[in-house]
């Protein structure tokens, strides 16, 4: 299944869900320039257009005190690709390492199912796509997992989880954070 991340608003109008999260927080896109090839490159597999998006817009920061979204600050970097890295040599270096990312299994991009980490909560929440190199990468659904490994599917985008998660108060949320009726804020990193 692949998801849309827009919508169309009457005539030719189209909101993306990074669109809606800019709004939100109060921001203008960064319009930062990403050397995606590189980065896809050093991790072996496309990353869905949707967080690219993302990236280009927010670079690296913090919303709402809660949630840190791996990404970039321009050119070739990628605290994506860091983070994939570290966790790979974890579970390679430690058996109890390795089985923290079960029933799963880190993503390796050779056509097996597995978690590709884009995020964490200050509470220790993990934000992941169950990623899967067999179909396009605009399809992976989201995993939420808390430090207990407790986990939920959310079939939808990153950003429009990100989103639902800070900005819509019908969303669920996830491990009792959701939107509060606050307006959501994004803090950057420096």
């Amino acid at each position: 299944m692949m998801w849309v991340s827009t919508t169309c608003l009457g005539g030719d109008e189209v909101v993306t869900w990074v669109d809606r999260l800019t709004a939100a927080v109060g921001r203008r896109p960064l319009g930062l320039a990403i050397d995606w090839s590189t980065i896809e490159s050093r991790m072996g597999t496309a990353l869905p257009a949707d967080y690219k998006e993302f990236c280009e817009a927010f670079g690296n920061g913090h919303f709402s005190d809660y949630l840190t979204v791996y990404a970039s600050a321009g050119g070739a970097d990628s605290s994506l690709a860091d983070v994939y890295e570290e966790n790979w040599q974890i579970a390679e270096e430690d058996g109890v390492g390795r089985g923290y990312y079960l029933p799963y299994g880190l993503f390796r991009p050779n056509g097996e199912v597995g978690l590709l980490q884009w995020g964490v909560s200050e509470q220790g929440d993990e934000f992941a796509w169950l990623a899967d190199s067999s179909v396009p990468p605009e399809s992976w659904p989201v995993l939420a997992r808390d430090d207990a490994q407790h986990s939920r599917l959310f079939e939808m985008p990153m950003s429009g989880f990100v989103y639902r998660l800070l900005a819509d108060e019908s969303f669920e949320g996830f491990g009792g954070f959701g939107a509060t009726g606050q307006a959501p804020y994004v803090t950057p990193s420096s």
